[in-house]
């Protein structure tokens, strides 16, 4: 989509972004949900008798059953489309939050967990795929942010209200977002690239149109002749996880996406949010649920001011802001920890450093949001061509969902062995690889339409394989 019509508009592209971004409120309300329901369940307010280690199972599920969810997401996404996918997720996380609300069982929260992790796993697979084909180049990085700032406030809310309220009051609050995103995607245009890829030309420009706000049918037939042609020229591959491992022209896109993910999961951040409450309580200088609610505001207003960033400041640079940030917060929180729990020094004494567990855990909120919280989700969903897109988005996300799984579940355990400051210095180590990883490896796509970056990967592609071929006849 090389340019806009004067007689277009962007508001249908804007308010279906906002729409479908609308589903990660609940992914940042069960992403959050541990933090203030552990405490719950320690000073038997929930009523429910729960071990710590039963506790990290719950806490842990949630990415695990997201394996599943992405599978479903590849399989619906091609079969059914972006827009009944999107509508697929609502009855997983409607199933898992009704059964959280009414069970009082340690197993059945697993399972409940689990389900969600379903919904939640679909709608990572489809939800950027969808944003980054209906969004204009100059926008596409802002509306794809707007999925940050839906968490965030999922998440805020939760932090905010969640201490306060009954657990089952808690468990209500988490059921009404995943009611109240089914609602608010029911309008949504199918994107046209689904139609494109199985030649309905007809329903495509008819959904091209309505998305780019124009009735200038001239301009829109040159815009999807342009679109149709790198259709087919991607189609004519296969699209299987084989050919995504096999095909040379994919190869720069899987690493850089692997990277990513690491970056994105093993930095710790689903743990952070998961524990937040407890955290706070150990270092013992300030009031979890307070502190609780400040991360949520901070992480909400970060992610309002990563949206206006993209528009005006290369993804490259984001991510390696974040990068450095993420690592040299982490470190600190570490420090203290480590002077914590390994010196032990005096509770008067780490009076006069209190403030670092603060500081640096809201630094690392500030500063991962603007770039590692979201750009990788967009990225893989541009840097893949629409033949292997859903596939490399699905198993993207389950490489997240196993990271996820990963830190979650392992937190706990190497806290209580090691000591809460390797768990830290374990998660800042990723993020300090991360600043060389950004800057040597990860291509800029900001201002590009999803088609130039293709083209500019299959140069380097063509480029890679003929020093290859040189390289074996010497």
């Amino acid at each position: 989509m090389c340019s806009v019509s004067e007689t277009s508009s962007r508001s249908v592209q804007y308010l279906a972004g906002l729409s479908v971004s609308f589903a990660f409120t609940f992914t940042g309300a069960v992403l959050s949900w541990p933090s203030p329901a552990i405490p719950k369940f320690k000073n038997g307010e929930a009523n429910v008798q729960i071990t710590d280690e039963q506790s990290s199972w719950v806490v842990a599920l949630c990415p695990l059953g997201a394996l599943l969810g992405c599978y479903f997401g590849q399989v619906l996404n091609e079969k059914v489309g972006r827009r009944r996918t999107i509508l697929a997720s609502v009855l997983p996380g409607l199933i898992g939050a009704l059964l959280i609300l009414f069970t009082k069982t340690p197993w059945l929260m697993c399972v409940a967990r689990s389900i969600i992790g379903v919904g939640n796993g679909i709608t990572a697979v489809v939800t950027m795929v969808y944003i980054t084909e209906i969004a204009d180049k100059e926008i596409r990085g802002a509306i794809g942010m707007l999925v940050q700032v839906m968490m965030n406030i999922g998440s805020l809310l939760v932090y905010g209200i969640g201490p306060f309220v009954s657990y089952t009051v808690l468990n209500s609050i988490v059921l009404s977002f995943v009611i109240l995103y089914g609602f608010a995607c029911l309008w949504v245009p199918e994107s046209p690239y689904y139609h494109l890829k199985d030649g309905r030309l007809a329903l495509a420009k008819k959904e091209f149109m309505f998305i780019k706000g124009t009735k200038d049918d001239k301009w829109a037939s040159e815009q999807l002749a342009i679109m149709r042609s790198h259709v087919v020229e991607s189609m004519a591959n296969k699209t299987t996880t084989k050919e995504l491992f096999t095909n040379v022209r994919y190869r720069k896109a899987l690493y850089v996406v692997a990277g990513l993910k690491v970056l994105q999961y093993m930095t710790g951040t689903c743990a952070i949010q998961a524990y937040l409450e407890p955290i706070f309580r150990q270092s013992s200088s300030v009031s979890g649920p307070y502190v609780s609610i400040v991360y949520g505001f901070v992480q909400l207003a970060a992610g309002i001011t990563a949206t206006f960033l993209t528009g005006c400041v290369g993804r490259r640079v984001l991510m390696l802001t974040s990068s450095i940030g993420v690592a040299i917060s982490l470190t600190a929180v570490g420090i203290y920890f480590f002077l914590q729990d390994y010196y032990q020094l005096s509770a008067q004494t780490l009076s006069s450093i209190s403030a670092i567990p603060l500081v640096g855990v809201l630094g690392f909120n500030i500063l991962y949001s603007i770039g590692l919280g979201n750009l990788p989700y967009i990225m893989q969903a541009e840097l893949f061509p629409i033949n292997v897109k859903t596939v490399a988005s699905s198993l993207a996300t389950m490489m997240a969902a196993i990271l996820n799984f990963f830190v979650t579940k392992s937190y706990q355990g190497i806290k209580d062995f090691f000591g809460h400051y390797t768990v830290f210095w374990s998660f800042a180590s990723i993020a300090y690889f991360g600043i060389f990883f950004i800057y040597f490896f990860v291509p800029e796509t900001k201002g590009k339409t999803l088609e130039e970056v293709q083209d500019n990967l299959n140069v380097e592609a063509v480029e890679m394989e003929r020093l290859n071929k040189e390289k074996q006849k010497e």
